[in-house]
């Protein structure tokens, strides 16, 4: 397969999108644990070769101590950087599932909903 950052976000949007669909009612834990498990299994992170395209397009990356810090101590490189891609990616995912559920009330959109809401 040819990865791309422009593939790659199209996949973190599909994960949220998959995650909503799955837990529309703000089922909060769940759906996080959908989306811990849907990047657990992605291709961009069990494939080394995707690592850095994912950690490219990502505004994610984690910080070297936060990966070593949930590491084990004798991991190799090769895992670092799977656990960086995973972490990148599911804060991604995240974002985007935020994104997706305050665009509709991007410019004073929540203004109107508490208007004709209350």
């Amino acid at each position: 397969m040819a990865w791309s950052e422009l593939d790659y976000i199209k996949t973190v949007r599909n994960i949220a999108e998959e995650a909503i669909k799955e837990y529309p009612n703000g089922q909060d834990d769940e759906r996080q644990q959908f989306v811990s498990e849907s990047v657990d299994g992605n291709e961009y992170v069990i494939h080394y070769s995707a690592n850095e395209i994912a950690l490219k397009a990502s505004d994610n990356e984690p910080d070297a101590a936060d990966v070593r810090a949930m590491s084990a101590n004798d991991a190799d490189w090769r895992t670092m950087r799977m656990l960086s891609t995973y972490l990148a990616m599911e804060s991604d995912v995240t974002e985007e599932i935020h994104k997706i559920f305050w665009e509709p009330f991007a410019d004073g959109a929540e203004k109107r909903y508490e208007q004709t809401h209350i």
